[in-house]
């Protein structure tokens, strides 16, 4: 009975409780609670639209969502709102810039000084920079080249020229500055929203406008007004919302496509201040002239003196073991510190033939070797101080010397010149012995002298016993010299004949003559073993003569 019970309630309230049971499993699963919400919510906000309560609310949610997309990634918020910012941003700048330039014009109106001075004056009366004034007047300016880079690939776009002028390949320039803002980000780590914005070469500038998917490069020569910039400006604005789709695909398949003419081709303009004429009363010229007068008279000294010191830095850095370290002021002095070889001249030499007056300058010089060769030559001349015959000359980091030097002092130069500082390595193979060159001196002198002979015979005639004697007396002054600096002396006798007689008779009277010498110098105490015979071959003449053979001993000889 309690089964069927059981059963009949099951078959009453058994469909309501799967019912309920459902609904609280939903009620307890979150995930099933947010998917029936988003399935509504966008119906209910757009119902709620006007609702000023449901704004509130939404308010710090949505603040809070922006805040950390644009911690996260700030590109997307920049390129939502790069059209209505910039223009903005101008209007502003424009209004000042417009109160400023007023400001200037008022001031110009009621100025009767000449043109050349009257930018200065101005400067004194309105209290702004010079720079400013001379702004107003919108210097002469031309943009020469313009360049529409694709920002993401780096590829260029578009390029155009103004007339007359010649530019180099596009491609190649637009790579160049994609590569410059590429390194100047990697190198000073800014953000990726960040490029280049400028960039100065000599009379050229390159202005440079970042768009969201384009950059506009625009080759300026002169110095354009700040309004160029709002022209750059509006002709990028005018790209991205005219060809954003074109960009778009030039990301992806890099196919190129026209540009809207009237997009860039006002940014290629031109413009040249205009000069307006100004009377001025000659009382105030007059005044102008002696308040330019007054200026000059104060100004002078310290004018001369800069011009001075100019003159005076300038002739250090052309200084030889001189550099020139730091120059600037301090305390109304000036002030230059730097290096200085010992044998450099001195810095002091220097201040009066620039005219500068020491009671300014303050200087400081630490000591320094320098390696040039006129000071790597001098500092070995005062270490190996060299005897007068001798001349070193630097080639290269080579330490040469020619002259006449003693054996000793050779070696001892050798030594001392390799350490010292610049001296890469010493030749001294042009150097040749004091010792040798007097002996050579001397058996030069035994060469000259002739013994004379008779047609025929073989034994001297004349006074030729007086040149034996010097002969002799000389060979022997030879060898002590050779013996007391390691040398070896060899005499060799030769004679000539006349061109009379045959080879034979001639040849014979040669050697009978040679020897008839030979025996002259051993009878006079010269070594037998250091004289020897050879016949001379030389005709037209009788005599016999000697000639002297100097050489260093050999290694291991006693």
């Amino acid at each position: 009975m309690p089964d069927r019970w059981a059963e009949l309630r099951g078959l009453i309230v058994g469909p309501e409780r799967e019912r309920i049971d459902k609904v609280e499993r939903k009620l307890d699963d979150p995930r099933l609670n947010v998917d029936e919400v988003s399935r509504v919510l966008p119906e209910a906000v757009q119902r709620r639209a006007a609702d000023r309560e449901l704004g509130m609310a939404l308010g710090p949610v949505v603040g809070e969502a922006i805040k950390v997309s644009v911690r996260r990634d700030p590109q997307p918020i920049v390129d939502a709102i790069f059209p209505i910012i910039g223009p903005a941003i101008r209007r502003a700048i424009a209004s000042a810039f417009s109160e400023l330039v007023e400001s200037i014009n008022t001031t110009l109106e009621h100025s009767f000084s000449p043109r050349g001075l009257g930018w200065r004056f101005e400067a004194l009366r309105t209290g702004k920079s010079f720079g400013e004034v001379v702004l107003s007047h919108s210097l002469l300016f031309r943009a020469e080249q313009l360049f529409l880079i694709h920002r993401e690939s780096g590829l260029l776009v578009k390029h155009l020229t103004a007339p007359g002028v010649k530019a180099l390949p596009p491609d190649m320039v637009a790579g160049m500055l994609t590569a410059i803002t590429e390194f100047a980000r990697d190198s000073f780590q800014v953000s990726k929203q960040e490029g280049l914005d400028s960039l100065a070469m000599g009379d050229l500038t390159v202005l440079v406008e970042q768009g969201p998917a384009a950059t506009l490069a625009s080759v300026v020569r002169g110095h354009a007004p700040v309004a160029y910039r709002e022209v750059l400006q509006e002709a990028v604005e005018g790209v991205q919302r005219a060809h954003a789709a074109d960009l778009d695909r030039f990301v992806a398949d890099g196919v190129p496509f026209e540009v809207r003419p009237e997009l860039l081709e006002p940014c290629l303009i031109s413009q040249l201040a205009e000069s307006k004429g100004r009377g001025s009363p000659w009382k105030l010229v007059v005044a102008a002239a002696l308040l330019l007068l007054g200026l000059g008279w104060c100004a002078y000294p310290k004018v001369q003196a800069s011009r001075a010191f100019n003159r005076y830095v300038t002739q250090l850095r052309e200084e030889p073991g001189v550099v020139v370290g730091s120059v600037g002021r301090r305390d109304g002095q000036y002030v230059v510190t730097g290096l200085r070889d010992p044998l450099a001249r001195d810095p002091k030499a220097l201040i009066a033939e620039a005219g500068l007056d020491t009671a300014v300058l303050v200087s400081h010089w630490e000591p320094y070797i320098a390696l040039r060769p006129e000071f790597v030559l001098r500092r070995a001349g005062g270490a190996i101080k060299p005897p007068a015959p001798v001349t070193l000359a630097m080639r290269g980091d080579t330490l040469a010397a020619v002259g006449v030097a003693s054996e000793s002092w050779m070696r001892s130069a050798q030594t001392t010149a390799a350490a010292v500082a610049g001296v890469g390595a010493v030749d001294f193979s042009q150097l040749k012995d004091s010792v040798d060159v007097a002996m050579r001196a001397t058996a030069d002198q035994v060469e000259q002298l002739r013994v004379e002979f008779a047609r025929g015979d073989v034994y001297p005639v004349g006074a030729f016993r007086s040149t034996a004697d010097s002969m002799a007396a000389t060979v022997l002054r030879l060898i002590t010299d050779a013996g007391n600096n390691r040398r070896e002396v060899a005499v060799e006798v030769r004679a000539s004949t006349d061109s009379i007689g045959n080879a034979q008779v001639n040849l014979e009277l040669r050697e009978g003559r040679s020897r008839a010498l030979r025996a002259l110098m051993i009878a006079r105490g010269v070594p037998s073993s250091i004289v020897t015979v050879n016949q001379d071959s030389t005709a037209g003449v009788r005599q016999a003569y000697l000639r002297v053979t100097i050489r260093p001993l050999l290694q291991g000889t006693p």
